[in-house]
């Protein structure tokens, strides 16, 4: 056990650290946004003066980009809060333009994730790099009916056997760390042990450091495989085959008339029910188009639906069909993310007359993959509110701790001339059990059983065999 915690040690500390610090960054999103782009996020706010409209806000950034195309909007959860929108400028991310709500002045713009925290989520999704990809059988093949093969990204794909790893390592951990008694010692005190000096001293750290950062290391890590590129394909696909979920596609809008805006009380005058809607804050040059709900009447809908401060207004889309004729999208509202898990809502409203068409909670999940949404809101540091906030910031500074302090106990118990291995016993052995838990953990896990089934063949194959490799692995 020694040996695995060992060798899982190589593999899972450079991740840990990695995870850890990125995991900071991205745990503390909005301050340090608001620190760094204090000039676009944040805004004064006037005496006694009202916020602007969102159309006018919205023709403001219009009129800077006039070659892009306004696609959401996320209103301000506070005060002091720009409006941000997302404006689709022809290249790849498009941009995030910031607006002050109370001057309709446009503050300025960024490309998403172009800043700490945008490097943060890539060095924590996919090592900053999700251009190469490499096929690999897919084991939900023999419940999704799909191709066997399938591409996936390499980045996220040694993430995630890393995670696997350190799932391996807490464990072995706990299995080494756990207080025995022999027919010569007593039982050794679970913690920090007083008078204890030198290695001792340093195990007591590490060890105590790791028992209690392990439920919450565990939970992150399953939790974090839900963003896998393969594990999180086949687990998503074996939830929705035993608990199907009720996904919604997004509803059409039929073409509006005056007589459907019952909704915002309008008085509407005889004999003209079956007038078209009137243009709205995106009026067609040639009127010949019909045109939306101003965006201040949706947000007043998105108050009266209850939908959650910071919320986000994604525009209605018009494409035509197959036989050419116009399909007019719906307005989108949704809780932006983060937020916890029951607050996961996305409501369509019809573009012209503000009629809710559909409603989905939590995507339409079914159990199981509702149950793992709540772990992902644990791991964000939402579900709990602030009290998570606190457990995932200790997990993370924990977690380095526990780095460090295995790099130190290293450095003092290496041999010299050897890679610091502890000693292979003469006869190993493993016990029923834990060869269950390893035959279990590869059921669960097939890509890391295959890299731990290559990693006990170059011990028992060429490390053993191989005199200097032999010694430098602690292997005579």
């Amino acid at each position: 056990m020694w040996r695995i915690h060992f060798y899982s040690g190589i593999f899972a500390l450079p991740f840990i650290l990695l995870m850890s610090v990125s995991g900071l960054v991205i745990l503390y999103t909005q301050p340090i946004q608001e620190a760094t782009q204090a000039g676009e996020r944040i805004v004064a706010v006037p005496t006694g003066t009202a916020a602007a409209s969102l159309d006018e806000q919205a023709a403001a950034v219009a009129a800077a980009y006039p070659d892009g195309k306004i696609g959401d909007l996320t209103v301000p959860a506070r005060s002091d809060q720009s409006t941000r929108f997302f404006v689709d400028d022809g290249s790849e991310s498009g941009l995030h333009v910031f607006v002050d709500p109370y001057t309709s002045k446009v503050l300025g713009a960024h490309k998403p994730g172009d800043d700490v925290v945008g490097l943060a989520n890539r060095l924590h999704g996919h090592l900053n790099n999700d251009a190469i990809t490499i096929p690999l059988p897919a084991v939900a093949a023999l419940w999704d009916g799909g191709a066997v093969m399938r591409d996936y990204v390499v980045g996220d794909l040694v993430l995630e056997m890393l995670g696997i790893w350190t799932l391996v390592l807490v464990f072995s951990g706990l299995y080494i760390w756990w207080p025995r008694r022999s027919a010569t010692t007593p039982r050794r005190s679970p913690f920090i042990r007083k008078g204890t000096t030198g290695r001792a001293r340093w195990r007591d750290l590490h060890g105590t450091a790791g028992v209690v950062l392990l439920p919450l290391m565990a939970l992150t890590i399953v939790s974090g495989l839900a963003w896998s590129t393969y594990w999180s394909g086949q687990f998503s696909a074996l939830a929705d085959k035993l608990t199907p979920g009720a996904y919604i596609d997004q509803p059409a809008s039929s073409l509006g008339v005056r007589g459907d805006l019952d909704r915002f009380g309008n008085q509407i005058p005889w004999n003209t029910g079956d007038f078209p809607i009137p243009s709205s804050y995106a009026p067609p040059a040639d009127g010949t188009e019909p045109a939306p709900l101003s965006l201040d009447a949706v947000a007043a809908i998105a108050r009266e639906e209850g939908m959650r401060p910071g919320y986000t207004i994604a525009l209605p889309s018009n494409e035509p069909d197959e036989a050419g004729n116009t399909v007019y999208g719906s307005f989108a509202l949704y809780n932006s993310w983060p937020r916890k898990t029951g607050e996961a809502r996305d409501v369509f409203l019809d573009q012209f007359t503000g009629t809710t068409l559909a409603e989905q909670r939590v995507y339409g999940y079914g159990t199981i993959a509702r149950g793992m949404d709540y772990l992902v809101s644990t791991h964000m540091g939402t579900q709990l509110g602030l009290v998570s906030r606190i457990f995932m910031t200790a997990l993370c500074v924990l977690a380095i701790w526990s780095v460090v302090s295995a790099v130190v106990m290293y450095t003092k118990r290496r041999r010299p001339g050897t890679a610091g291995l502890p000693r292979r016993p003469a006869s190993p052995h493993l016990s029923r059990a834990m060869k269950g838990i390893f035959i279990a953990t590869g059921l669960v896990f097939p890509h890391w059983f295959v890299i731990a089934l290559v990693i006990l063949g170059l011990d028992r194959f060429v490390i053993q065999r191989v005199q200097p490799l032999r010694r430098a692995f602690g292997q005579h």
